[in-house]
């Protein structure tokens, strides 16, 4: 898989985050808050890049790719939180600074592609992608624990 093809791939999935980043501003989670961890499941496709005979990754690289994109999750997961409304619902607490975040991010991946000829375009897209998964799994699972959170503390004020 080419780069242009990655990029497009990943611009598809940033779109989609963005999107649900909106719409959970404005509309309640569910009650398991599952909708939250559906973008592991979109990125984890992107893993049928290992069947491309062209891919040439090694250990360290699939390590350095996942743990950059562990530290990247970080301010994302601090300016990620929930709260319960007047309605009793659990919504994601308005925050400008994750969009902010996400584009910055989306822009320093769209910059180590076209800047980094090191390595080959099939194996930097896999570590692009790679990178993506580590972000957006650490700050998703940690985001779906925020809200079993702030959604336990809520049923505990319901039932005192």
């Amino acid at each position: 898989m080419n780069s242009t093809v990655s990029m497009m791939i990943s611009a598809l999935i940033f779109f989609f985050i963005l999107r649900g980043q909106l719409s959970g501003m404005n509309k309640p989670l569910k009650k398991s808050g599952v909708t939250l961890l559906l973008p592991i499941l979109y990125i984890s496709t992107s893993f049928t890049q290992l069947f491309d005979p062209s891919l040439h990754i090694r250990e360290g690289q699939v390590i350095l790719a996942l743990l950059i994109g562990m530290v990247v999750s970080i301010p994302l997961i601090l300016t990620t939180n929930f709260e319960v409304r007047d309605n009793g619902n659990t919504f994601i607490k308005r925050n400008k600074t994750v969009f902010v975040l996400l584009i910055v991010i989306f822009a320093l991946r769209f910059l180590a592609v076209a800047t980094i000829k090191s390595i080959d375009p099939s194996t930097l897209s896999f570590m692009c992608n790679l990178f993506t998964f580590g972000y957006i799994a650490t700050w998703r699972i940690t985001s779906y624990v925020k809200f079993r959170g702030v959604s336990s503390s809520k049923q505990a004020m319901i039932n005192v």
